[in-house]
């Protein structure tokens, strides 16, 4: 990416998303799906995220609980002067009430604030607007993300105005690749970058965009 993109404009809040690397899931290796750690194709593509990642100039770092997104963060190597986990942030529940239930509560590490919103029990529409609003107001100027395809779409629609049931639009992205909102001082919103993933080409399978 030009060095223009990964720095831009100070006026600018920047809200950066990372897609987590490949899965146990997408390998097969994971039938349920839900929770699962990251394939070895996974860890391969997370460290290429290092290049492009240390060149961001971001203050917050916000994660999904679950372990192929934080994985993801930990083995990409990056820091900011705040890190937190946000349940809002975890992958679609796919219109299914109650899809996280059995997983919960889940286990995290001490590598970022506790998430205060215990929010996976919260149909993904709901977390998705509600988390949008909250990063729109916060002080942080530079945000970065580590989730999942499903609620990025959610991000997307609600970023533009789309109902959140559009399902006509899908906005995926692959393993690892970065997408880039930016709002202005006037509040217009900008999508200034969306799925790039030069830095991990050669790593992808075409079949598991839309694969958790």
């Amino acid at each position: 990416m030009p060095s223009s993109q990964l720095r831009g404009d100070s006026r600018m809040k920047r809200i950066w998303l990372v897609r987590h690397a490949h899965s146990r899931s997408q390998s097969g290796e994971d039938p349920d799906g839900r929770n699962p750690e990251l394939s070895e194709l996974g860890k391969r593509q997370a460290l290429r995220l290092t290049t492009p990642l240390t060149q961001l100039e971001v203050d917050c770092i916000v994660l999904s609980p679950l372990k192929r997104a934080w994985t993801t963060f930990q083995i990409a190597g990056i820091s900011a002067p705040h890190v937190e986990f946000d349940s809002r942030l975890a992958e679609s529940d796919w219109g299914i009430s109650g899809y996280y239930a059995d997983i919960l509560p889940l286990s995290l590490p001490p590598i970022a604030a506790p998430d205060p919103h215990h929010a996976l029990l919260t149909p993904v529409e709901e977390r998705a607007a509600h988390l949008l609003n909250d990063l729109l107001a916060r002080d942080h100027q530079n945000v970065l993300l580590f989730g999942h395809w499903g609620i990025f779409g959610q991000l997307f629609r609600a970023f533009v105005g789309l109902s959140s049931r559009a399902n006509s639009v899908r906005a995926t992205m692959d393993n690892t690749a970065l997408s880039l909102f930016e709002i202005d001082e006037d509040q217009q919103r900008y999508i200034r970058l969306w799925n790039e993933r030069m830095h991990v080409l050669d790593l992808l399978h075409s079949s598991d965009s839309l694969r958790s």
